[in-house]
This record gives C-alpha cells, structure tokens and sequence, in this order.
C-alpha cells in the first residue's frame, strides 16, 4: 500500500503505535547533496523516539549522532517479529517495523517476513511487500526531499 506523501506517512508514524526502525548498510553508503541517508535515519528516530535495531554498520555512526541503538542482525529481528518476541531494544513486540538503508530487494524479502505487524520501507523505490511505502522517485534529489518532508511533519 502507498502513501502518497511524507506527511501522511508522519502522521501515521506518529498514530501512537510501537515503532521500531531497522537501519541497513546503505544508510552509511548513501549520500545526499549534504546529508547522509544515516542523517536522516537518525533525526527520524529523534523526532518519533522509536528504538533502532543497527544492522550493518550502522550503529558506530547512530552513535556518534546521539541516537540510542542496538547492534542488531536483520534475520535476528525478523525472526523475533515471526515467533517469539524478546529483544532488549523493546520490552514488547512492535506493530510497526521501518526499514532504512536497504536495497529494494531485500526491503522486499524484509518486509514479506513480517508477521502480525505492519512496515514501512523508506527507499527510492516503492516496496509493495510494504504495508506503506513512498512511491518510486527518478532522482536522489526527489528522494531527499521525500526524506526532509518526512523528518520536518514528524
């Protein structure tokens, strides 16, 4: 399902629900005129105060940006979202996984393994496996700006 637009899905991001952000490896590879994708994977997790498990190598540099977080394996959390949830990030299961920093593939295979909770793939590309995604850009620019309305209405 797609959300049209960064503010309806910070709307939704702020509907109160469990939110936990899932950083991938891109975050510290993807760079935007002036700002990283790991940038705005931390002023999000700021501004919405949800937990982040760090996959890749993420969690040095979420560190360094004063984000609390976890070093975390994507498959390990996918695997507490399927059976039983025990995690120190969060002391009860999401109902709201947010991927960041992961190639539309394995966005994709991500959010299809998810049971009983919702997703929310933040990419360049639409993920339909997502429960909401942001439509397709053309450019990195449009897709930093999708990212700076997201963080701005959150």
């Amino acid at each position: 399902m797609s959300i049209k637009d960064p503010a309806g899905l910070a709307q939704y991001l702020r509907s109160g629900k469990r939110v936990l952000i899932m950083t991938g490896a891109l975050c510290d590879e993807i760079n935007f005129d002036g700002k990283s994708l790991l940038d705005y994977a931390a002023d999000i997790a700021k501004r919405t105060k949800a937990p982040v498990a760090a996959t890749g190598n993420t969690v040095n540099g979420l560190r360094e940006r004063g984000v609390e977080t976890h070093k975390s394996w994507a498959a390990e959390i996918v695997n507490f979202m399927k059976y039983d949830w025990h995690n120190p990030l969060m002391a009860d299961k999401p109902e709201v996984l947010l991927l960041i920093g992961y190639s539309p593939t394995m966005a994709a295979n991500l959010a299809s393994s998810v049971k009983d909770a919702e997703t929310v793939a933040l990419g360049g590309s639409y993920i339909e496996e997502a429960t909401y995604s942001l439509p397709s850009v053309k450019s990195f620019s449009e897709w930093q700006q999708e990212l700076t309305e997201l963080v701005k209405a959150l």
